[in-house]
């Protein structure tokens, strides 16, 4: 255990070791999670002083933090009992959300009544040493708030699971107590009664809760099976489950009007429900992106089986250390670099190769990412080849603390890409009309702007995977909306396109390509079928959860049997293939990345702002006589000559002073770009900078 410090402190933190044990029941396994994430949600609402240790991740995760001071200084007290946590965080607890056993629904209810009302979830079992004897019964003796014992009969819907979530979301979508832009699609507690439950007891999940709570999100649990009735509730009318999501998912995107995108945390809980009767794990993990695309839902997608992710409210606090800094990636390689390396020659012919990608994913979720990413990537061959790492930018929000450390410590040859089909999962072109499951209106412009925000922080040029699952065949309007964000390509569902394996989509200088999944078995020998003698070929293949040694050690072993198969990073790749595919030499210039700025957040009329722009240069040319327009408050926009010449791989800087005319106060977007001329440089595929600023 962290050993306590002696020395005056700036943040004590309260620890707890919650790691399951075979010695308590599975009733308890969960009660315990439950509280625990719930806890850890009101407790780091604000700031971080509760931190649980659920599983070996925790640990590592708890000594990275000591290692870099953060928090600053902290003390980390460590808490014996259950009892003795709860009297040390009362002034966070108003009191209990009760919830009924024989209703397991219920349990998530009470996970988002806890958010919502500042209380702690406990399962009503008047039996001794239970949560409910010890917290309300005896000890502390906890108000009960609210109570969900024997509220639900299933007279309205013919089932009580249902007839709980449909109260739910009309008490709390309908009046905004709860915010739904945090669901939380997690199994309730009848996990404690599945037969798999045994072997596997960290998959009840109920820590994870901490993340919804914190953000008074809500929780749910229902198929998305219309055709059946559900295991967990094998009485109900058939699609009473199904139905019950319809609604629920309909008033989340009322709440707001569609205006923003939703995030679901959790997933199908496949290894407990809704499969094997009918439908498998996959299919379930498609119909349910099917329907949440169709409602402006993203996925940060806890998946079976490392999904298990305690202390995300309390990591979340880690991205007030880094502010708005942007997170700028390795430059992208000159015309003279890939001639060197005998990839281009000096006429720009592309080199009679394949060129092969490593997509290395999947990292689509937080819990995925905390728990597994840092021991891939803490790997003494890492570097050794080039690498495409997928990971999904929105994660940032639930764990931002692998981040900074990844492109801190990143080589040459490490390289950040979107996984799953941008900043979160879904499936692309269920955001066109007709939109199946809703009807609602389209919604492309709302995901560019969402994926052109994280991609810009996080130097994105390239998507790694676009997945379309259920919802069919990728389209041209779902291609050149990925256009608008993602200039450097991206690379589809194998066998969901009507374009050849690489291509450029119509209309643009943007590539695409088909991934492969990498085999189990004998991955040289897969790739090298995929060899094209006396032609240039580009494949990208898809690992999940490899280490770099993985990656080295088959591209060693692939390239000693055939040197004319080459690995290169996805911006190498990309701007090969841009070149290739349109035999226009000039297909790679006027490429930018806006690296920083000094822009104020928050400003008055009359206002003098002084502001540096840093530009660097990722095109093929030498960028001059150039013009930057700054979009400010009241849409005010300000003209500025760009005298600052760039050499490519160069980052300019360049210092300007306007004075803020604006007299309306609010939030502004703000935007600024490079011109020449009247040609913006978003019609080159750069993606504008945006942000925000606040007119006092």
């Amino acid at each position: 255990m962290v050993s306590t410090s002696t020395k005056a402190v700036t943040t004590n933190i309260l620890l707890y070791d919650l790691r399951p044990s075979t010695n308590v029941s599975l009733d308890d396994i969960y009660e315990y999670a439950h509280l625990l994430g719930a806890l850890s949600g009101l407790a780091n609402r604000d700031r971080p002083r509760f931190f649980t240790i659920y599983s070996d991740s925790d640990l590592r995760w708890l000594f990275y933090m000591v290692s870099v001071n953060w928090p600053q200084d902290a003390n980390y007290i460590v808490v014996a009992s259950l009892v003795d946590l709860i009297r040390l965080l009362t002034d966070d607890i108003k009191g209990v959300a009760l919830y009924d056993p024989s209703v397991p629904a219920t349990s998530n209810l009470a996970s988002t009544a806890s958010g919502v009302y500042d209380l702690i979830p406990i399962c009503y079992k008047p039996i001794p040493n239970s949560l409910y004897t010890q917290l309300v019964v005896g000890g502390p003796q906890l108000t009960i708030k609210i109570s969900f014992v024997d509220m639900f009969t299933g007279n309205v819907t013919g089932s009580a699971k249902a007839d709980a979530y449909l109260w739910a979301a009309e008490h709390f979508l309908d009046s905004k107590l709860a915010d739904a832009t945090y669901l939380g699609y997690y199994i309730d507690k009848w996990w404690s009664q599945s037969a798999q439950a045994s072997q596997a007891p960290f998959e009840n999940l109920a820590v994870n809760h901490d993340w919804i709570i914190k953000n008074r999100g809500f929780v749910f649990d229902l198929s998305p099976w219309d055709d059946q009735a559900p295991n967990d509730d094998p009485q109900q009318p058939i699609g009473a489950d199904y139905n019950t999501l319809i609604t629920l998912l309909r008033k989340s995107y009322q709440q707001h009007n569609g205006t923003k995108f939703s995030t679901v945390s959790g997933f199908v809980p496949w290894l407990f429900k809704y499969v094997n009767e009918k439908h498998g794990g996959v299919p379930s993990e498609w119909r349910m992106t099917h329907i949440m695309s169709a409602f402006n839902v993203v996925i940060d997608a806890d998946a079976c089986c490392v999904d298990y992710f305690a202390n995300a409210a309390f990591f979340s606090h880690y991205s007030l250390t880094q502010g708005q800094k942007r997170f700028v990636q390795n430059p992208l390689p000159s015309r003279e670099q890939l001639i060197q390396q005998g990839f281009l020659n000096e006429q720009n012919i592309v080199s009679q190769k394949t060129y092969c990608l490593y997509y290395a994913g999947d990292y689509d979720s937080a819990a995925w990412f905390a728990n597994k990413f840092k021991n891939l990537w803490d790997d003494p061959k890492r570097g050794s080849v080039p690498v495409a790492w997928a990971v999904n930018p929105n994660l940032y929000d639930r764990f931002p603390l692998l981040h900074p450390y990844l492109y801190q410590t990143r080589t040459v040859n490490d390289f950040f890409v979107s996984g799953d089909s941008g900043s979160g999962y879904l499936n692309p072109t269920q955001l066109f009309e007709p939109r199946k499951f809703s009807s609602l209106p389209r919604a492309d412009d709302l995901w560019i702007e969402r994926n052109r925000f994280f991609y810009n922080k996080f130097n994105i040029k390239h998507t790694g995977f676009v997945i379309n699952g259920d919802a069919g065949m990728l389209t041209n309007n779902s291609d050149l909306m990925y256009t608008k964000f993602s200039p450097l390509g991206f690379t589809r569902q194998q066998g969901y396109t009507t374009l050849e394996e690489t291509a450029l989509i119509p209309g643009t200088r943007v590539p695409s390509f088909t991934e492969t999944d990498l085999s189990d078995k004998d991955e040289v020998k897969q790739i090298l079928s995929y060899y094209k003698p006396n032609d240039v070929r580009f494949v990208v293949f898809r690992g999940i959860l490899r280490s770099a040694s993985n990656y080295a050690d088959i591209a060693e072993k692939v390239q000693q049997i055939q040197p004319n198969i080459t690995f290169v990073d996805p911006y190498t790749f990309a701007l090969l293939a841009r070149i290739h595919l349109s035999g226009d030499t000039a297909s790679n210039d006027d490429l930018v990345s806006y690296v920083d700025d000094n822009l104020p957040t928050l400003v008055s009329e009359g206002d003098i702002i002084k502001v540096n722009f840093s530009i660097r240069n990722e095109g093929w040319n030498t960028l001059n006589g150039l013009h930057l327009k700054l979009i400010f408050a009241c849409d005010i926009e300000y003209i500025f000559s760009w005298s600052t010449e760039i050499k490519h791989g160069d980052i300019g800087t360049s210092s300007y002073q306007f004075q803020v005319e604006c007299d309306q106060p609010g939030e502004y977007k703000v935007k600024y770009q490079l011109f020449r001329g009247n040609t913006s440089f978003e019609e080159f595929g750069n993606v504008p900078w945006t942000s925000s600023v606040q007119l006092l």
